[in-house]
């Protein structure tokens, strides 16, 4: 991705600042290429504290307490690995279109190679003509499958936490099931527990998330705004080139072709885009329901069939459930809710 997209477009911007077809045509693909490459580098010095979070879903599995626990977990397994394959596969859609539609692109801008750039080699010659397309190709098919493997890792995550409020819940709603002897014991072992999720669990989740986007305080979306522009200049790259070749004998015979291909691109592009967001905002909402719910569980169970002493502690619980829920956040002070996703929908689409 440096090598043979990033570091050639970015030198070559500067050569080609006064003609701005070039300019719409560099970073129409750099800068989605650039974000995947910042991505990769952040997760990779960030390792430490991803650590954590695989010993601790490694530890839940190892601890599961009886078959609900573990046909509840089983069932966040399945969906978050339907969730991976699906998106896996719609990006890989999306590189399949972008290829015909480079093509195409390079056919009209008279380009020999997939990105334009600097090279400090002479790409016309063999083998380096060779060596770079594929160079580049292998760019382009890495720069998507790591934009969407962060994302869904980030998914599983959460879900995994989902998952284990969940299991509090169901061991909170049986609390007056067990004996006097073990109410406490159990009751010691569940405030503990939502201690553990709430304090460790989500500190390493949010800071993954915030790590693994570019921080901004004035663009708390600085990723999917990056995203919907790149959609917007390769919407202004197709009409440029359709300008430049109005009027020619092989116009209309060729348009139709080439704005199949760049509008088919644009289309999955842009609904990629939205889903990958809406997946970020669809999990902070269900992040926050099911901690909220803990609450709610609590109030509802039978804590008057419970000593005065143990029932007190169930205040414990739902204090703070509802005082200081689990949320994934932007920028440190925006949650990744439903509504925010609308809020964005809305304030993209005014902005095209």
């Amino acid at each position: 991705m440096l090598c043979f997209v990033c570091a050639p477009q970015t030198i070559n911007l500067p050569m080609i600042a006064s003609d701005s077809d070039l300019v719409i045509e560099n970073l129409s693909t750099n800068i989605t290429i650039t974000l995947s490459l910042m991505k990769t580098i952040v997760i990779w010095f960030k390792g430490k504290s991803l650590r954590p979070l695989i010993k601790c879903m490694v530890n839940d599995w190892d601890t599961v307490m009886n078959e609900t626990e573990r046909e509840t977990m089983v069932n966040i397994a399945i969906i978050t690995r339907k969730t991976t394959m699906r998106s896996t596969l719609m990006v890989n859609i999306v590189v399949l279109a972008f290829l015909p539609a480079r093509l195409s692109n390079m056919r009209y801008n008279d380009s020999a190679l997939f990105f334009r750039g600097y090279f400090p080699y002479n790409t016309s010659i063999s083998p380096n003509f060779e060596l770079t397309m594929i160079g580049q190709f292998v760019a382009t098919v890495y720069a998507a499958n790591t934009y969407t493997a962060i994302d869904t890792f980030v998914v599983l995550l959460i879900f995994h936490v989902c998952g284990q409020l969940s299991n509090l819940r169901d061991d909170l709603q049986k609390i007056h099931s067990y004996d006097k002897e073990d109410v406490e014991t159990k009751l010691r072992k569940i405030i503990q527990k939502h201690e553990y999720i709430n304090s460790r669990r989500l500190a390493n989740i949010n800071h993954v998330v915030r790590t693994s986007k570019v921080r901004d305080n004035d663009r708390e979306f600085f990723q999917h705004d990056a995203s919907a522009s790149n959609a917007g200049l390769h919407y202004s790259n197709m009409l440029s080139v359709l300008s430049n070749h109005y009027g020619t004998k092989s116009f209309e015979e060729e348009a139709m072709e080439y704005m199949i291909f760049q509008i088919t691109f644009l289309l999955l592009y842009v609904v990629y885009v939205m889903l990958q967001l809406f997946l970020y905002c669809y999990m902070g909402e269900k992040l926050a329901a099911e901690s909220t719910e803990i609450a709610n569980t609590a109030y509802y169970a039978e804590w008057y069939n419970l000593p005065p002493k143990n029932a007190r502690w169930l205040v414990i619980i739902m204090c703070r459930a509802r005082s200081s829920p689990l949320q994934i956040t932007a920028g440190r002070f925006y949650w990744f809710t439903l509504a925010l996703y609308t809020q964005y929908l809305r304030a993209t689409v005014a902005n095209l």
